[in-house]
This record gives C-alpha cells, sequence and structure tokens, in this order.
C-alpha cells in the first residue's frame, strides 16, 4: 500500500509538513528493494531514511521546545522507532536478498504504519498550538 500525504496530515507548519512530505516517498521507496530482495538498494534505501528521520526528529524536538510543548514521550517513541529500523536493517542486509514473503510483508507494515502512525496520531497533537503561529514558523535556534 503507497503512503500519500494528504492535507488532512498537515500539523501546521511547513517544516515539519514537507519532512512527513519526504519520509512518506522514503517508505515508498524502501518498498521497491525490499520487494525486489534487492540488498545493496536497500541498505542505501535505509541510510537515506534514517538520516532524513534524524534531521525530522531533531527539528520536531526544536519546534517542540519553542513551542513549550511536551516532547519526552514523543523523543522515546522516535528512539524506539530508530532502534527497530536498524534491527530491520541489519536483519534484511545480513540476509543478502533471501528473506521471505512474510519477512517482506512484516517489515514493510512496520514502517509504513509507524509513519502513518507517527504523523496522523504523534504528532497531530502539537497541531492545536501550531496553528496559532504562521505557517512557516521557525524556532529562534533552527538552522536557516
Amino acid at each position: 500500500m503507497k503512503l500519500t500525504w494528504t492535507r488532512l496530515m498537515s500539523v501546521g507548519n511547513e517544516s515539519i509538513d514537507s519532512e512527513h512530505k519526504t519520509l512518506l516517498k522514503m517508505v515508498n521507496d524502501i518498498e521497491r528493494p525490499i520487494r525486489a530482495k534487492d540488498a545493496a538498494a536497500l541498505l542505501q534505501a535505509f541510510k537515506l531514511f534514517e538520516d532524513a528521520f534524524h534531521i525530522h526528529s531533531r527539528n520536531e524536538a526544536r519546534i517542540a521546545r519553542a513551542i513549550n510543548y511536551p516532547f519526552e514521550e514523543h523523543k522515546l517513541e522516535h528512539l524506539y522507532f530508530l532502534n527497530e529500523l536498524q534491527s530491520i536493517r541489519d536483519e534484511l542486509v545480513s540476509n543478502e536478498g533471501r528473506w521471505s514473503e512474510s519477512a517482506v510483508e512484516h517489515y514493510y507494515c512496520f514502517l509504513s504504519e509507524w509513519t502513518a502512525t507517527h504523523i496522523g496520531e504523534d504528532d497531530m497533537r502539537m497541531k492545536e498550538i501550531l496553528e496559532t503561529l504562521p505557517y512557516d514558523f521557525k524556532p529562534p535556534d533552527a538552522p536557516q
């Protein structure tokens, strides 16, 4: 199932919405090498996704601090996800493309469901506050 960002997923902040669009596209991009059982392409896709997710996590934390949003539980969810993502990547890569269809389905479902839940539920908790600010709001300590 292909993930697609819609306006209903907007949290009311341009940079977070933009990062969410990118993460959803990257999840879709990860599906291809998983299904093709292409370990090299999978490793590259996971690396790109992990890098983008690290940046996204830092940016969300900056924004949460700037708007006085309690972020500790959210941060723990990010850490859990990154640990799971690394485990999945390591397992799939160590099998060098020899993984079962059930493993393919399980890992892709985990990745897509977690990402959709993160955007659709976890980040939506900040929306009420973010919508009181300009859509292009950036915290003072954000890289320009």
